[in-house]
């Protein structure tokens, strides 16, 4: 069975400036695992299916992009979660919550779906450092960020399906929210 997970990607210019801030956590604080993705807001972890099924998933999220609306996102300054991950926050979760709903109920109907792999809450974020964050490192990076302004605003409007191949994901597929 083959790893997969559905975000929410952001304009590539936010990217490249986001890059350079996982860039410069992995120079600092020897933290490198951001780096093996583009910037993204997970909206389903990942999961796992057979690959025969990839056809009729990606169908399904065709469906589901064309009826979701594009909405704004704001980022502002960072967080963090306990002592292992740093990330940029993001304001208004109601809109993430809502697509992650919406998400949630269109996969209940995909039957390859492990239930078990849903989950019911979310904390839309953007992690600049994670897992390999040292615990010896943290108070040092926590320090540097959580002071720093970080502010920017873009549409969401893509969503990505991406797919492990045993080493790092890539991006399988990409769908445009056309409402």
């Amino acid at each position: 069975m083959t790893l997969y997970f559905i975000a929410l990607l952001l304009p590539k210019s936010l990217e490249n400036k986001i890059q350079e801030l996982k860039l410069e956590v992995a120079e600092k604080y020897e933290a490198k695992h951001a780096l093996k993705l583009p910037a993204h807001i997970t909206l389903q972890i990942p999961f796992r299916m057979e690959t025969a099924q990839e056809k009729e998933l990606i169908q399904l999220l065709e469906s589901f992009s064309e009826v979701q609306e594009k909405f704004p996102v704001k980022l502002n300054d960072f967080g963090r979660f306990g002592q292992k991950v740093i990330f940029i926050n993001i304001e208004n979760h109601a809109l993430f919550i809502d697509l992650h709903a919406n998400l949630q109920e269109t996969l209940n109907d995909f039957k390859q779906f492990n239930q078990r792999e849903k989950f019911s809450k979310i904390h839309p974020h953007i992690s600049l450092a994670t897992r390999d964050l040292n615990y010896k490192q943290f108070p040092a990076a926590w320090a540097d960020f959580k002071t720093r302004n970080f502010n920017a605003e873009f549409s969401a409007c893509k969503l990505c399906l991406f797919k492990h191949d045993g080493k790092t994901w890539h991006i399988l597929q990409e769908f445009e929210l056309q409402k």
